[in-house]
Protein backbone atom coordinates (compact mmCIF):
# COMPACT_ATOMS: atom_id res chain seq x y z
CA UNK A 1 0.00 0.00 0.00
CA UNK A 2 2.72 2.50 0.68
CA UNK A 3 4.04 1.42 -2.78
CA UNK A 4 0.74 3.37 -4.07
CA UNK A 5 0.62 6.29 -6.63
CA UNK A 6 -2.11 8.79 -6.07
CA UNK A 7 -3.25 11.03 -8.70
CA UNK A 8 -4.47 14.17 -7.44
CA UNK A 9 -6.98 15.96 -9.74
CA UNK A 10 -8.95 19.10 -9.84
CA UNK A 11 -11.49 20.18 -13.06
CA UNK A 12 -12.98 23.34 -13.74
CA UNK A 13 -16.35 23.11 -16.55
CA UNK A 14 -18.80 24.56 -18.08
CA UNK A 15 -21.04 23.81 -15.04
CA UNK A 16 -24.36 21.56 -14.62
CA UNK A 17 -23.97 18.80 -12.51
CA UNK A 18 -22.48 15.65 -13.64
CA UNK A 19 -24.20 14.66 -16.90
CA UNK A 20 -23.53 16.83 -20.01
CA UNK A 21 -20.69 18.90 -18.28
CA UNK A 22 -17.78 19.94 -20.49
CA UNK A 23 -14.32 20.19 -18.76
CA UNK A 24 -12.60 23.80 -19.17
CA UNK A 25 -9.45 22.68 -16.91
CA UNK A 26 -7.52 20.17 -15.51
CA UNK A 27 -4.80 19.42 -13.20
CA UNK A 28 -3.24 16.19 -12.38
CA UNK A 29 -0.32 16.08 -9.76
CA UNK A 30 0.90 12.52 -9.27
CA UNK A 31 2.30 11.61 -5.62
CA UNK A 32 4.39 8.61 -4.70
CA UNK A 33 5.48 8.04 -1.03
CA UNK A 34 3.73 11.54 -0.32
CA UNK A 35 6.06 13.36 -2.44
CA UNK A 36 5.15 14.92 -6.41
CA UNK A 37 6.29 12.68 -9.76
CA UNK A 38 4.40 13.82 -12.26
CA UNK A 39 2.62 16.75 -13.23
CA UNK A 40 0.15 17.90 -16.26
CA UNK A 41 -1.89 20.98 -16.36
CA UNK A 42 -4.08 22.44 -19.71
CA UNK A 43 -7.09 23.82 -20.27
CA UNK A 44 -9.75 22.25 -22.40
CA UNK A 45 -11.73 23.63 -25.54
CA UNK A 46 -15.06 22.61 -23.90
CA UNK A 47 -16.37 22.99 -27.77
CA UNK A 48 -19.72 25.07 -26.42
CA UNK A 49 -19.39 28.11 -24.67
CA UNK A 50 -18.85 28.55 -21.09
CA UNK A 51 -21.85 30.58 -19.25
CA UNK A 52 -21.24 33.89 -17.51
CA UNK A 53 -21.69 32.50 -14.17
CA UNK A 54 -19.01 30.07 -14.73
CA UNK A 55 -16.71 32.41 -15.91
CA UNK A 56 -17.15 34.89 -13.01
CA UNK A 57 -16.57 32.26 -11.03
CA UNK A 58 -13.28 30.46 -12.54
CA UNK A 59 -12.00 33.74 -15.09
CA UNK A 60 -11.83 30.81 -17.96
CA UNK A 61 -13.76 32.42 -20.93
CA UNK A 62 -14.44 31.88 -24.40
CA UNK A 63 -11.38 33.34 -25.68
CA UNK A 64 -8.94 31.63 -23.29
CA UNK A 65 -10.07 28.03 -24.46
CA UNK A 66 -10.12 28.43 -28.38
CA UNK A 67 -6.88 27.22 -29.09
CA UNK A 68 -7.00 24.41 -26.08
CA UNK A 69 -6.99 21.09 -27.36
CA UNK A 70 -9.99 19.26 -27.29
CA UNK A 71 -10.53 16.33 -24.48
CA UNK A 72 -9.63 13.65 -26.58
CA UNK A 73 -6.60 14.83 -27.65
CA UNK A 74 -5.74 15.05 -24.17
CA UNK A 75 -7.16 12.09 -23.39
CA UNK A 76 -4.43 9.33 -24.36
CA UNK A 77 -1.01 11.25 -22.04
CA UNK A 78 -4.13 11.45 -19.32
CA UNK A 79 -4.97 8.16 -19.04
CA UNK A 80 -1.14 6.93 -19.22
CA UNK A 81 -0.50 9.69 -16.41
CA UNK A 82 -3.25 8.22 -14.34
CA UNK A 83 -2.63 4.30 -15.37
CA UNK A 84 -2.14 2.25 -12.17
CA UNK A 85 -2.87 5.39 -9.65
CA UNK A 86 -5.55 6.17 -7.33
CA UNK A 87 -8.05 8.90 -8.02
CA UNK A 88 -7.81 11.52 -5.77
CA UNK A 89 -10.20 14.83 -5.60
CA UNK A 90 -12.02 17.03 -2.56
CA UNK A 91 -15.36 15.81 -3.22
CA UNK A 92 -14.38 12.74 -5.42
CA UNK A 93 -17.93 12.42 -7.09
CA UNK A 94 -17.95 14.81 -9.10
CA UNK A 95 -14.14 15.22 -10.70
CA UNK A 96 -14.42 11.18 -10.77
CA UNK A 97 -17.56 10.95 -12.89
CA UNK A 98 -16.77 13.99 -14.78
CA UNK A 99 -13.47 12.80 -15.81
CA UNK A 100 -15.00 9.57 -16.90
CA UNK A 101 -17.99 11.18 -18.94
CA UNK A 102 -14.78 12.66 -20.75
CA UNK A 103 -12.90 9.71 -21.21
CA UNK A 104 -16.70 7.41 -22.34
CA UNK A 105 -16.80 10.31 -25.17
CA UNK A 106 -13.36 9.84 -26.39
CA UNK A 107 -13.72 5.91 -27.17
CA UNK A 108 -11.84 4.95 -23.52
CA UNK A 109 -12.85 2.93 -20.23
CA UNK A 110 -11.71 5.33 -17.67
CA UNK A 111 -11.78 2.99 -14.15
CA UNK A 112 -9.75 3.68 -11.31
CA UNK A 113 -10.00 3.27 -7.45
CA UNK A 114 -10.87 6.66 -5.89
CA UNK A 115 -10.63 8.86 -2.71
CA UNK A 116 -12.04 11.53 -1.37
CA UNK A 117 -10.65 14.04 0.63
CA UNK A 118 -13.66 15.82 1.68
CA UNK A 119 -14.45 11.51 4.01
CA UNK A 120 -10.79 11.47 4.52
CA UNK A 121 -10.31 14.86 6.15
CA UNK A 122 -13.53 14.55 8.18
CA UNK A 123 -12.34 11.08 9.46
CA UNK A 124 -8.59 12.28 10.55
CA UNK A 125 -8.86 16.04 11.20
CA UNK A 126 -12.80 15.85 12.69
CA UNK A 127 -14.63 18.93 14.41
CA UNK A 128 -14.47 21.52 11.88
CA UNK A 129 -17.27 24.30 11.10
CA UNK A 130 -16.56 23.22 7.47
CA UNK A 131 -15.18 20.96 5.15
CA UNK A 132 -15.52 22.46 1.96
CA UNK A 133 -11.90 23.32 0.26
CA UNK A 134 -11.49 26.85 0.88
CA UNK A 135 -12.99 26.92 4.30
CA UNK A 136 -10.92 23.56 5.31
CA UNK A 137 -7.62 25.80 4.30
CA UNK A 138 -8.66 28.50 6.35
CA UNK A 139 -8.89 26.67 9.25
CA UNK A 140 -5.32 24.30 9.06
CA UNK A 141 -3.48 27.13 7.61
CA UNK A 142 -2.86 25.66 3.51
CA UNK A 143 -2.09 28.18 1.08
CA UNK A 144 -5.09 28.12 -1.38
CA UNK A 145 -4.19 30.16 -4.18
CA UNK A 146 -5.86 30.52 -7.43
CA UNK A 147 -8.99 29.24 -6.04
CA UNK A 148 -11.41 27.57 -8.78
CA UNK A 149 -9.01 27.67 -11.13
CA UNK A 150 -7.54 23.87 -11.75
CA UNK A 151 -3.89 23.83 -10.71
CA UNK A 152 -4.58 26.10 -7.75
CA UNK A 153 -6.98 23.74 -6.20
CA UNK A 154 -5.18 20.65 -7.05
CA UNK A 155 -2.05 21.94 -5.37
CA UNK A 156 -3.99 22.86 -1.78
CA UNK A 157 -5.68 19.71 -2.28
CA UNK A 158 -2.24 18.17 -2.50
CA UNK A 159 -1.29 19.52 0.88
CA UNK A 160 -3.90 18.43 2.43
CA UNK A 161 -3.38 15.34 1.14
CA UNK A 162 -0.07 15.09 2.23
CA UNK A 163 -1.05 15.65 5.92
CA UNK A 164 -3.83 12.87 5.80
CA UNK A 165 -0.46 10.72 4.73
CA UNK A 166 0.84 11.91 7.78
CA UNK A 167 -1.71 11.06 10.47
CA UNK A 168 -2.65 7.73 8.66
CA UNK A 169 1.08 6.60 8.25
CA UNK A 170 -0.07 2.54 8.34
CA UNK A 171 -2.73 3.20 5.92
CA UNK A 172 -5.46 2.44 8.16
CA UNK A 173 -7.82 4.79 7.48
CA UNK A 174 -6.95 4.78 3.31
CA UNK A 175 -6.80 1.25 3.03
CA UNK A 176 -10.58 1.14 4.75
CA UNK A 177 -11.49 3.65 2.55
CA UNK A 178 -10.20 1.76 -0.82
CA UNK A 179 -12.17 -1.34 0.45
CA UNK A 180 -15.07 -1.86 -2.00
CA UNK A 181 -16.98 -2.90 0.84
CA UNK A 182 -16.27 -0.58 3.22
CA UNK A 183 -19.52 1.51 3.18
CA UNK A 184 -17.32 4.98 3.50
CA UNK A 185 -16.72 4.41 -0.21
CA UNK A 186 -19.80 5.62 -1.09
CA UNK A 187 -21.72 7.40 1.25
CA UNK A 188 -22.33 10.74 0.36
CA UNK A 189 -19.20 12.93 1.32
CA UNK A 190 -20.88 14.62 4.04
CA UNK A 191 -22.34 11.63 5.83
CA UNK A 192 -21.31 9.50 8.52
CA UNK A 193 -20.87 5.63 7.37
CA UNK A 194 -22.80 5.03 10.35
CA UNK A 195 -25.77 6.58 9.01
CA UNK A 196 -26.42 4.01 6.06
CA UNK A 197 -24.98 1.17 7.92
CA UNK A 198 -28.36 1.53 10.84
CA UNK A 199 -30.82 1.77 8.10
CA UNK A 200 -33.48 -1.61 7.94
CA UNK A 201 -33.46 -3.62 5.34
CA UNK A 202 -37.30 -3.47 6.01
CA UNK A 203 -40.29 -1.45 4.84
CA UNK A 204 -40.97 1.99 5.77
CA UNK A 205 -39.94 5.84 4.83
CA UNK A 206 -36.76 7.07 4.76
CA UNK A 207 -35.33 11.03 5.24
CA UNK A 208 -32.38 12.56 3.44
CA UNK A 209 -31.92 15.65 5.57
CA UNK A 210 -29.75 19.08 5.41
CA UNK A 211 -27.78 20.48 7.78
CA UNK A 212 -29.86 22.02 9.88
CA UNK A 213 -32.18 18.21 9.64
CA UNK A 214 -34.62 19.75 7.28
CA UNK A 215 -35.84 16.94 5.03
CA UNK A 216 -33.97 17.14 1.45
CA UNK A 217 -35.88 14.10 0.07
CA UNK A 218 -38.40 11.44 1.71
CA UNK A 219 -38.77 8.23 0.13
CA UNK A 220 -40.40 4.84 0.42
CA UNK A 221 -38.92 1.66 0.13
CA UNK A 222 -39.68 -2.29 1.28
CA UNK A 223 -36.04 -2.44 2.03
CA UNK A 224 -34.96 1.03 2.99
CA UNK A 225 -31.52 0.23 2.69
CA UNK A 226 -30.92 -1.16 -0.14
CA UNK A 227 -32.99 2.00 -2.35
CA UNK A 228 -31.15 3.83 -0.01
CA UNK A 229 -28.18 2.74 -1.54
CA UNK A 230 -29.54 2.88 -5.06
CA UNK A 231 -30.01 6.63 -4.47
CA UNK A 232 -25.74 6.33 -3.92
CA UNK A 233 -24.99 4.68 -7.10
CA UNK A 234 -27.41 6.72 -9.17
CA UNK A 235 -25.70 9.61 -11.61
CA UNK A 236 -28.30 11.93 -12.21
CA UNK A 237 -27.31 15.68 -11.84
CA UNK A 238 -30.26 15.60 -9.71
CA UNK A 239 -29.54 12.80 -7.31
CA UNK A 240 -25.61 13.99 -7.38
CA UNK A 241 -27.12 17.60 -6.11
CA UNK A 242 -29.19 16.11 -3.57
CA UNK A 243 -26.17 14.09 -2.08
CA UNK A 244 -24.06 17.09 -1.81
CA UNK A 245 -26.57 18.76 0.28
CA UNK A 246 -27.19 15.91 2.55
CA UNK A 247 -25.79 15.73 5.95
CA UNK A 248 -27.64 12.59 7.56
CA UNK A 249 -30.19 9.99 6.79
CA UNK A 250 -32.90 8.68 9.03
CA UNK A 251 -36.00 6.63 8.27
CA UNK A 252 -39.47 5.45 9.96
CA UNK A 253 -40.36 1.74 9.53
CA UNK A 254 -44.03 0.80 9.00
CA UNK A 255 -44.11 -3.07 8.13
CA UNK A 256 -45.90 -2.93 4.68
CA UNK A 257 -45.41 -1.27 2.01
CA UNK A 258 -48.68 0.14 1.60
CA UNK A 259 -48.27 2.01 4.45
CA UNK A 260 -45.12 3.11 3.38
CA UNK A 261 -46.95 4.57 0.41
CA UNK A 262 -49.16 6.45 2.73
CA UNK A 263 -46.40 8.06 4.77
CA UNK A 264 -44.75 9.32 2.08
CA UNK A 265 -47.65 10.66 0.76
CA UNK A 266 -48.59 12.21 4.01
CA UNK A 267 -44.97 13.57 4.81
CA UNK A 268 -44.01 15.09 1.43
CA UNK A 269 -47.56 16.95 1.77
CA UNK A 270 -46.55 18.42 5.19
CA UNK A 271 -42.98 19.01 4.54
CA UNK A 272 -42.55 20.06 0.58
CA UNK A 273 -39.05 18.42 0.56
CA UNK A 274 -36.56 20.12 -1.90
CA UNK A 275 -35.80 17.18 -3.88
CA UNK A 276 -39.23 15.73 -4.34
CA UNK A 277 -41.15 16.09 -7.24
CA UNK A 278 -44.03 18.42 -6.55
CA UNK A 279 -47.35 16.47 -6.15
CA UNK A 280 -49.95 17.17 -8.34
CA UNK A 281 -53.39 17.48 -8.26
CA UNK A 282 -54.61 13.74 -9.89
CA UNK A 283 -56.84 14.23 -12.71
CA UNK A 284 -60.66 13.95 -12.34
CA UNK A 285 -61.19 9.93 -11.53
CA UNK A 286 -62.64 7.23 -13.75
CA UNK A 287 -65.86 6.68 -11.71
CA UNK A 288 -67.78 3.35 -12.43
CA UNK A 289 -71.75 3.84 -12.74
CA UNK A 290 -74.14 1.46 -13.97
CA UNK A 291 -77.47 1.79 -15.80
CA UNK A 292 -80.32 -0.42 -17.29
CA UNK A 293 -79.92 -0.56 -20.80
CA UNK A 294 -82.91 -1.06 -23.61
CA UNK A 295 -83.07 -5.00 -22.83
CA UNK A 296 -83.39 -4.44 -19.28
CA UNK A 297 -79.93 -5.51 -18.20
CA UNK A 298 -77.82 -3.54 -15.73
CA UNK A 299 -74.90 -2.72 -17.84
CA UNK A 300 -71.35 -1.16 -16.32
CA UNK A 301 -69.80 1.85 -17.73
CA UNK A 302 -66.81 3.97 -16.95
CA UNK A 303 -67.46 8.10 -16.99
CA UNK A 304 -64.09 10.42 -16.58
CA UNK A 305 -66.52 13.83 -17.21
CA UNK A 306 -69.85 12.74 -16.98
CA UNK A 307 -72.27 13.81 -13.60
CA UNK A 308 -73.70 10.29 -13.06
CA UNK A 309 -76.92 9.58 -10.90
CA UNK A 310 -74.90 6.57 -9.77
CA UNK A 311 -71.40 6.29 -8.61
CA UNK A 312 -70.11 2.73 -7.25
CA UNK A 313 -66.25 2.95 -7.30
CA UNK A 314 -63.55 5.65 -8.68
CA UNK A 315 -60.54 4.73 -10.32
CA UNK A 316 -57.52 7.26 -11.26
CA UNK A 317 -55.98 5.60 -14.12
CA UNK A 318 -58.01 3.60 -16.38
CA UNK A 319 -56.37 0.53 -16.20
CA UNK A 320 -56.64 0.12 -12.93
CA UNK A 321 -60.36 0.44 -13.38
CA UNK A 322 -60.47 -2.13 -16.11
CA UNK A 323 -58.56 -4.68 -14.19
CA UNK A 324 -61.37 -4.46 -11.56
CA UNK A 325 -63.63 -4.80 -14.03
CA UNK A 326 -61.89 -8.20 -15.40
CA UNK A 327 -62.07 -9.34 -11.78
CA UNK A 328 -65.23 -8.37 -11.20
CA UNK A 329 -66.86 -10.37 -14.50
CA UNK A 330 -64.58 -13.24 -13.76
CA UNK A 331 -65.81 -13.52 -9.75
CA UNK A 332 -69.81 -12.91 -10.33
CA UNK A 333 -69.76 -14.88 -14.09
CA UNK A 334 -70.93 -11.68 -15.67
CA UNK A 335 -70.55 -10.42 -19.65
CA UNK A 336 -67.81 -8.59 -20.94
CA UNK A 337 -69.75 -6.46 -23.04
CA UNK A 338 -71.95 -5.32 -20.16
CA UNK A 339 -68.90 -4.33 -17.98
CA UNK A 340 -67.31 -1.58 -20.19
CA UNK A 341 -64.94 -4.36 -21.30
CA UNK A 342 -66.10 -4.50 -25.08
CA UNK A 343 -68.11 -2.51 -27.50
CA UNK A 344 -69.39 -2.61 -30.98
CA UNK A 345 -70.14 -6.29 -30.31
CA UNK A 346 -72.97 -8.70 -30.53
CA UNK A 347 -71.66 -11.40 -28.23
CA UNK A 348 -68.40 -11.09 -25.75
CA UNK A 349 -64.99 -12.06 -27.19
CA UNK A 350 -62.76 -10.86 -24.64
CA UNK A 351 -59.07 -12.09 -25.10
CA UNK A 352 -58.88 -12.76 -21.10
CA UNK A 353 -62.26 -13.37 -20.43
CA UNK A 354 -64.05 -16.61 -21.94
CA UNK A 355 -66.71 -17.93 -19.63
CA UNK A 356 -69.50 -15.41 -20.68
CA UNK A 357 -72.31 -16.02 -18.80
CA UNK A 358 -74.36 -15.64 -22.12
CA UNK A 359 -76.52 -12.51 -21.58
CA UNK A 360 -75.16 -10.57 -24.55
CA UNK A 361 -77.00 -13.72 -26.50
CA UNK A 362 -79.84 -14.22 -25.16
CA UNK A 363 -79.07 -17.36 -23.46
CA UNK A 364 -79.40 -16.09 -20.11
CA UNK A 365 -82.02 -14.41 -19.45
CA UNK A 366 -82.42 -10.55 -17.52
CA UNK A 367 -83.69 -11.23 -14.68
CA UNK A 368 -81.00 -13.48 -13.53
CA UNK A 369 -78.23 -11.81 -14.90
CA UNK A 370 -79.51 -8.74 -12.79
CA UNK A 371 -79.28 -11.03 -9.64
CA UNK A 372 -75.82 -11.42 -11.18
CA UNK A 373 -75.05 -7.95 -10.67
CA UNK A 374 -76.54 -6.92 -7.82
CA UNK A 375 -74.26 -9.71 -5.84
CA UNK A 376 -71.21 -8.01 -7.71
CA UNK A 377 -72.59 -4.36 -6.01
CA UNK A 378 -72.99 -5.73 -2.82
CA UNK A 379 -69.26 -6.38 -3.29
CA UNK A 380 -68.76 -3.40 -4.51
CA UNK A 381 -70.48 -1.63 -1.70
CA UNK A 382 -67.98 -3.32 0.92
CA UNK A 383 -65.34 -0.97 -0.31
CA UNK A 384 -67.27 1.89 0.87
CA UNK A 385 -68.11 0.68 4.20
CA UNK A 386 -65.95 1.60 7.40
CA UNK A 387 -62.87 -1.10 7.81
CA UNK A 388 -59.40 -2.24 8.83
CA UNK A 389 -57.48 -3.43 6.07
CA UNK A 390 -54.17 -5.13 8.04
CA UNK A 391 -50.94 -5.74 7.44
CA UNK A 392 -47.68 -7.20 9.33
CA UNK A 393 -46.05 -4.76 11.57
CA UNK A 394 -42.64 -3.66 12.02
CA UNK A 395 -41.52 -6.02 14.04
CA UNK A 396 -42.04 -9.79 14.92
CA UNK A 397 -45.47 -10.11 17.43
CA UNK A 398 -46.53 -6.82 16.15
CA UNK A 399 -49.26 -6.11 13.47
CA UNK A 400 -50.52 -2.93 11.58
CA UNK A 401 -53.74 -1.72 10.84
CA UNK A 402 -55.46 0.74 8.18
CA UNK A 403 -58.61 2.23 9.04
CA UNK A 404 -60.80 3.46 6.29
CA UNK A 405 -63.72 5.64 7.25
CA UNK A 406 -66.96 4.86 4.79
CA UNK A 407 -63.94 4.02 2.10
CA UNK A 408 -61.57 6.60 2.64
CA UNK A 409 -58.07 6.76 4.22
CA UNK A 410 -58.75 8.09 7.82
CA UNK A 411 -55.42 6.69 10.34
CA UNK A 412 -53.16 3.99 11.07
CA UNK A 413 -51.67 1.64 13.75
CA UNK A 414 -49.77 -0.64 15.11
CA UNK A 415 -51.35 -3.62 17.64
CA UNK A 416 -49.05 -6.14 19.27
CA UNK A 417 -49.85 -9.34 20.66
CA UNK A 418 -49.72 -8.77 24.05
CA UNK A 419 -52.25 -5.98 24.06
CA UNK A 420 -55.56 -6.94 25.19
CA UNK A 421 -58.34 -6.04 22.61
CA UNK A 422 -61.80 -6.41 24.67
CA UNK A 423 -63.80 -4.50 22.50
CA UNK A 424 -64.26 -3.91 18.63
CA UNK A 425 -63.48 -0.14 19.24
CA UNK A 426 -60.22 -0.52 21.05
CA UNK A 427 -58.19 -0.17 18.30
CA UNK A 428 -58.86 3.62 18.16
CA UNK A 429 -56.32 3.58 21.07
CA UNK A 430 -53.58 2.79 18.62
CA UNK A 431 -54.41 4.58 15.88
CA UNK A 432 -52.77 7.54 14.52
CA UNK A 433 -55.80 9.97 12.65
CA UNK A 434 -54.88 11.22 9.26
CA UNK A 435 -56.16 13.56 6.83
CA UNK A 436 -57.24 11.77 3.85
CA UNK A 437 -56.25 13.03 0.11
CA UNK A 438 -56.62 11.84 -3.39
CA UNK A 439 -53.13 10.79 -2.96
CA UNK A 440 -53.80 8.74 -0.03
CA UNK A 441 -57.59 7.35 -1.91
CA UNK A 442 -55.53 6.41 -4.88
CA UNK A 443 -52.94 4.10 -2.94
CA UNK A 444 -55.87 2.85 -1.12
CA UNK A 445 -58.18 2.02 -4.27
CA UNK A 446 -55.10 0.50 -6.10
CA UNK A 447 -54.10 -1.43 -2.72
CA UNK A 448 -57.95 -3.33 -2.03
CA UNK A 449 -58.32 -3.59 -6.30
CA UNK A 450 -54.97 -5.40 -6.78
CA UNK A 451 -53.91 -6.98 -3.56
CA UNK A 452 -53.63 -10.73 -3.62
CA UNK A 453 -53.75 -11.00 -0.01
CA UNK A 454 -56.22 -8.55 1.25
CA UNK A 455 -56.79 -9.12 5.12
CA UNK A 456 -60.02 -6.90 5.76
CA UNK A 457 -62.30 -6.59 8.99
CA UNK A 458 -65.75 -4.75 8.16
CA UNK A 459 -66.42 -2.92 11.20
CA UNK A 460 -69.83 -3.81 11.18
CA UNK A 461 -69.25 -7.62 10.90
CA UNK A 462 -66.97 -6.94 13.81
CA UNK A 463 -69.64 -5.65 15.83
CA UNK A 464 -71.66 -8.57 15.30
CA UNK A 465 -69.34 -11.13 16.08
CA UNK A 466 -67.77 -8.81 19.41
CA UNK A 467 -64.05 -9.62 19.24
CA UNK A 468 -63.19 -12.56 17.97
CA UNK A 469 -61.88 -11.00 14.90
CA UNK A 470 -59.79 -9.47 16.40
CA UNK A 471 -58.38 -12.56 18.54
CA UNK A 472 -58.09 -14.62 15.40
CA UNK A 473 -56.06 -11.61 13.63
CA UNK A 474 -53.72 -10.48 16.42
CA UNK A 475 -52.40 -14.48 16.80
Amino acid sequence: MKEAKFAIIDVETTGGGIRGNKITEICVIVLQHGEEIDRFVSLVNPGREIPLYIEKLTGINDAMVADAPYFDEIAPQINSLTKDCIFVAHNVGFDYNVVRAEFAEAGIDFNRKRLCTVRLAKKLIPGLFSYSLGNLCTSINIPHRDRHRAQGDTEATVILFQRCLALDEDYEVIGGFLNRKSKESYVPPNCKASDFEDLPQKAGVYFFRDKQGSPLYIGKAINIQKRVLSHFREKSNRKYALLQDTYSIDYKLTGSEVLALLREAELILKHYPKYNKAQKNPTKPYKLTSYHNKKGIEQFALHKNKIAPVSWMQFYTREEAIEFLEMLCEKFELCPKFCALQTGVESCSHYKIHQCSGACDGSLSAKEYNRRVSKALDFIEQYEDSCLLLEKGREAGEKSFIYLEQGRFAGYGFISAQEEINAVDDYQNFMIRQKSSAYADRIIQRYITTSKKLERIALKEAQEHENSVFDHWLN
